[in-house]
């Protein structure tokens, strides 16, 4: 069974001018996936920030409306964004932009983007939540744009894992390593990006250990507890992801079968990056 035709495909309310559908119909299935990643994500940012005499790169996959950068730079939760955009009629442009105005914004931290949906990295810029977005496909496109970009610490993804397949993985760690190559940067001595991704548990990490492991990665799984993503969307996809779990020897009596999605934690990182941030905690 194909794991991504298992789940709903929401791609129309990723297509709007701002998350207002978005954050409505996942309102409605209780996502909450993105509040417990933001704290794993701020534990490594914390970590990065003391090999680091600058703001904190940070590059997010599959980055949507920008809910992890208003999560992470603005120190807002689910519930404060909901809250928000859902408190009535659909705010303005200008009246999104005066909430987020109104928020603390971390400057120790820069978001850069990267998605599929036109719309939803131009609301992401609009409004400040981001230094740049890029609309491409990771498979397909050379990744050339990299070089445009200044170093980034830590690459992110909450949720699209599954749709960021191997080929994808395998393409942009390429594009990092052609854009160490010809760097003539120092700063942090050029050390490959750590990354850190959600996972539904449904889906199979084999093929993207091994793209990881053949880029000199040390990619392993968390040992926290798997995470509530969201509601199943109904009775027919909380069966046919039960079923793959199954299929695979996975437990899902504890998780699953409560009527919700789960995901693992995944940390990759080179050896340089390891020793990197040991050093700097023995300094400490």
């Amino acid at each position: 069974m194909n794991e991504l035709k298992v789940k709903k495909d929401f791609g129309d309310i990723y297509t709007q001018d701002s998350p207002y559908r978005y954050l409505k119909e996942m309102g409605r299935l209780e996502y909450s996936i993105s509040d417990s990643t933001k704290l794993l994500y701020n534990f490594i940012i914390e970590q990065l920030k003391g090999t680091l005499s600058r703001p904190v790169n940070v590059l997010d996959l599959g980055s949507s409306y920008g809910i992890n950068s208003s999560l992470i730079k603005y120190d807002l939760t689910m519930t404060e964004l909901n809250n928000f955009f859902l408190n009535g009629v659909e705010p303005t442009k200008k009246e999104i932009k005066q909430f987020y105005d109104k928020c603390t914004s971390n400057d120790n931290i820069n978001f850069y983007q990267i998605d599929i949906s036109e719309e939803a990295l131009k609301f992401s810029e609009e409004m400040d939540l981001c230094k740049k977005g890029m609309n491409i496909d990771l498979e397909s496109e050379k990744l050339s744009l990299l070089e445009s970009l200044p170093e980034m610490d830590i690459v992110i993804a909450t949720g699209c894992v599954g749709y960021i397949g191997y080929k994808k993985f395998s393409n942009l760690l390429e594009g990092f390593k052609d854009r160490q190559s010809n760097s003539t940067e120092t700063e942090a001595g050029g050390i490959a990006p750590i990354f850190a991704f959600s996972v539904l548990r449904m889906f199979d990490m084999d093929d993207i250990k091994e793209v990881f492991e053949k880029y000199d990665y040390t990619i392993a799984k968390s040992d926290i507890n798997p995470i509530r993503q969201r509601n199943f969307y109904d009775p027919k996809e909380k069966a046919k992801t039960i079923f793959i779990l199954h299929d695979r020897g996975v437990n899902t009596k504890e998780y699953e079968e409560d009527g919700n999605f789960y995901a693992d934690f995944y940390i990759a990182k080179t050896k340089k990056k390891i020793l990197q941030l040991k050093q700097n905690q023995e300094t400490v």
